[in-house]
């Protein structure tokens, strides 16, 4: 069983992106259940999604981006961005970041 944490980063300002809204959901088969939703602190970061670790599996985590650049008078391409992966059967701690601005969002493994 795995747990898992994000951080949203705006380079377009070089600032952390406080307020977004990010979904995780698992996904099996074609079914997609949402298992916790959370907004980043002040420094853009959200340190669990659920007190419960995550089995081996598929799961998305899904940022809200649209929301948040319209809050700020910034029109964005993307709506959302989606991060797709799989954790594996290991005891592991997966750390999953964004960086995002209004023209294009990645992402990366971090620690």
């Amino acid at each position: 069983m795995s747990s898992l944490s994000s951080h949203i980063l705006d380079i377009s300002r070089g600032k952390p992106a406080a307020g977004v809204v990010v979904r995780l959901l698992r996904l099996e088969g074609e079914a997609r259940q949402e298992l916790g939703r959370a907004t980043t602190n002040d420094n853009g970061r959200i340190a669990a999604f659920s007190d419960q670790p995550l089995p081996a599996g598929r799961y998305q985590l899904i940022a809200e981006l649209g929301d948040w650049f319209a809050a700020r008078d910034l029109q964005s391409l993307y709506p959302c961005a989606c991060i797709d992966f799989v954790l594996g059967e290991d005891d592991e701690h997966y750390h999953l970041p964004f960086t995002i601005a209004p023209g294009g969002w990645s992402t990366y493994r971090g620690s």
